[in-house]
């Protein structure tokens, strides 16, 4: 079994980086992942091989509500998009493909920009 043959189209992976962080991506067909990169500058496909560089993959599963086909198709509609790291970053990426509801942070995030929104519309 190869490093690539662990992992099924719609499966989540995560590395560690930066000591205490994880980036996440989703798998695709052809042993490719999908994930929102920032130091890539948005979504981009790369194999398992190149995603992993070298440090150890964490597999997250599927979910149970979500089909491989969907997952693909959800990730890869995203395909070359810009990362932001408050609205569009790696899990925000992969909870959309697995069709999960808003982060925390995304929902906090758009609380304070409606606020901001209605502060300004006041002057």
């Amino acid at each position: 079994m190869s490093f690539d043959d662990r992992y099924e189209p719609g499966d989540v992976i995560s590395v560690r980086f930066a000591g205490v962080l994880r980036h996440y991506g989703v798998v695709t067909f052809g042993g490719r992942v999908l994930s929102n990169n920032g130091f890539r500058g948005g979504v981009i496909s790369q194999t398992i091989t190149q995603f992993a560089d070298g440090r150890a993959v964490m597999h997250h599963g599927k979910g149970d509500d979500t089909c491989e086909y969907t997952a693909h198709d959800r990730a890869h509609r995203h395909l070359g998009k810009d990362y932001t790291l408050t609205g569009s970053n790696c899990i925000d990426y992969t909870r959309h493909a697995r069709r999960q509801g808003a982060s925390p942070w995304q929902v906090g995030r758009a609380v304070l920009m409606a606020i901001g929104d209605m502060r300004r519309s006041r002057r």
